[in-house]
């Protein structure tokens, strides 16, 4: 997964490349001058966000004693905060298909409203925020701390952040310059990262066992919480604008399940599937950011404009087949094949992914309703049983020590 360090910048500076909304070109109106800049910006944007997950706890594996506490914090952060972050930049496209749809004062009042939701700044934007920040800062400066990598590496991905954080939304080719700084810096640490020293304690190595075991029972726990407070057991518009808050609560514990997934599959297994199933996790996750955004525009200007922006948005291909459909689809089948992958290896027993397929299939098949709890409930069953035992970490990543 460490190369994935590479493919984010990458996609960083690729969705800054092709941004329409650069130095001057800022307020209402610019995306509906661009419309497929814009589509391909958001989906390179939440790709290179995406990708920085799986990527910068790859960076932090090796880690041991030395630089543990820093780890640990950089280690929520960037599975809590910068998924979180990835999710916001559907906030974009949700704006071009309100300024596809509707003249820009009511584009403002719809934007000002999603802004106002309570749940959608605390439960989002603020953890978002800090999370994104505090990865991409000290998840680099522990890995050196470490001696996983060097402080040259360091400084020079520190020095991206700080570059991006600067001139994101500066003029061409200014804005550039934080996320080719962000590439160099984490190639070098991709190609160069190696084990820490012998002989230290594996502190960090022992919280992600802890997390990882307990997320096994926390993300089907969250999952049964975020179906059990959709309003009336039906996912229509109605019931949430009768009962917005605690719609805004469901889609939260939503996205918070398949964030806690995140943990729980890289405790089962390691390697291309699981870092598929990872990413795809962060898709879906991200997706719940959609009810805010409905919520919004029904409550700014009225239900038939929701329906619409909402139809809009379903139309950019760009999101429909570089986020939506492989979320979707990959994070169900992902988390059967890393059950199954878990038993083939003799990490779990063969029933484990024989009632997380039932539990899948029950989602799938009941939706959201009373009996839609059973999904969760089957989910519990497979997982809560290898969350009791403490589990050596799968295979190890690989980290040899020159390219």
């Amino acid at each position: 997964m460490r190369f994935l360090l590479i493919v984010a910048p990458l996609c960083l500076l690729l969705a800054t490349a092709v941004d329409p909304a650069l130095g001057e070109a800022q307020g209402y109106g610019v995306y509906r001058a661009h419309p497929e800049a814009l589509q391909w910006h958001s989906l390179l944007l939440h790709s290179a966000w995406a990708l920085f997950v799986p990527g910068l706890l790859a960076l932090l594996a090796p880690i041991r004693a030395r630089g543990a506490v820093p780890a640990r914090i950089a280690w929520v952060a960037t599975v809590v905060g910068l998924t979180t972050f990835s999710a916001l930049m559907a906030a974009d496209l949700w704006i071009l298909a309100l300024e596809q749809t509707l003249p820009d004062d009511a584009v403002r009042r719809a934007n000002e409203a999603f802004e106002d939701l309570a749940w959608a700044r605390w439960g989002w934007q603020v953890p978002g925020l800090a999370g994104w920040a505090l990865a991409l800062v000290l998840a680099p400066l522990a890995a050196a701390r470490a001696r996983v990598i060097d402080w040259w590496t360091a400084g020079a991905a520190l020095l991206g952040t700080a570059l991006y954080f600067l001139f994101a939304i500066s003029p061409l080719p200014l804005s550039l310059t934080g996320p080719a700084v962000l590439l160099g810096a984490y190639t070098v640490a991709a190609f160069r990262l190696r084990p820490a020293p012998e002989g230290e304690p594996a502190r960090y190595a022992a919280f992600v066992d802890r997390a990882g075991r307990a997320a096994l029972i926390a993300a089907p726990l969250l999952f049964a919480g975020g179906l059990g407070t959709v309003p009336g057991f039906s996912p229509s518009l109605d019931g949430s604008l009768a009962h917005p808050a605690q719609a805004q609560a469901s889609a939260l514990l939503l996205h918070l399940a398949w964030v806690a997934f995140i943990p729980a599959v890289l405790h089962l297994a390691r390697g291309p599937v699981a870092a598929v199933t990872v990413l795809a996790l962060v898709n879906f996750s991200g997706l719940m950011v959609g009810d805010y955004t409905t919520i919004a525009a029904a409550t700014a200007l009225d239900r038939a404009t929701a329906e619409k922006v909402d139809a809009t948005i379903g139309e950019y291909a760009p999101f429909t087949l570089g986020w939506m459909l492989p979320g979707m689809l990959l994070t169900l089948l992902g988390l059967v094949a890393v059950t199954v992958l878990a038993a083939v290896r003799h990490r779990v027993r063969w029933w484990t992914p024989a009632l997380t397929a039932a539990g899948i299939a029950a989602f799938l098949v009941l939706g959201v309703g009373p009996l839609s709890l059973l999904s969760p409930a089957l989910l519990l069953a497979a997982l809560a049983p290898v969350a009791r035992r403490a589990h050596p970490a799968p295979e190890a990543v690989p980290v040899p020590a020159t390219a």
